[in-house]
């Protein structure tokens, strides 16, 4: 088993039949460039995506693969409208096959994963389990720095003072009716 630095790229294209025949390890990085489906999902992706994969047959003799994907992202907060980060870390279980039927004859455990022809897009389907594991909605933990910007105006201090009183007037005109 082989297991390269876990800075070095995975492979875009891989033959899991191989890859499970070996029992190989892979560990490394995807670019962020490449993801283009993930960029277009969040405001920005903070660095490239970190995965682990492993590769071997599973006790009922399917090609499984075990891995755990991680990446950090900003997304935008509803409340605020303002970047939130978010740290995606997803595990999975895919079983490799080369049909949508053979996909259906796959145990609970295993998600099906189709490998078209020779070669398995690594960099797509790991994407994907990044896209499925992004939160539906994103708010900062805290309380949001701007979110009384959106409720009461910019400035809602200063609105109040230079806002003047309509009985102000009245009070005035009162106040010069007694001094007769």
């Amino acid at each position: 088993m082989s297991m390269p630095p876990s800075n070095a790229a995975l492979p875009r294209l891989v033959d899991a039949r191989k890859l499970v025949h070996r029992e190989q390890q892979l560990a490394g990085t995807l670019p962020r460039s490449a993801l283009q489906r993930l960029l277009l999902a969040t405001e920005s992706v903070d660095e490239d995506v970190r995965a682990e994969l492993t590769f071997a047959r599973d006790l009922q003799g399917y090609l499984a693969v075990d891995g755990m994907v991680r990446c950090r992202v900003q997304l935008l907060c509803q409340r605020c409208l303002e970047p939130v980060p978010e740290e995606i870390e997803a595990t999975f279980r895919w079983g490799v096959v080369w049909s949508e039927e053979q996909g259906k004859s796959l145990p609970k455990d295993l998600d099906p994963v189709v490998q078209e022809g020779d070669e398995l897009n690594l960099y797509e389907v790991l994407e994907e389990e990044i896209l499925l594991n992004l939160p539906m909605v994103a708010y900062h933990q805290e309380e949001c720095v701007a979110r009384d910007r959106f409720h009461y105006g910019e400035d809602a201090g200063e609105a109040d003072e230079q806002r003047e009183n309509p009985f102000k007037v009245l009070e005035q005109l009162k106040g010069s009716s007694r001094k007769r």
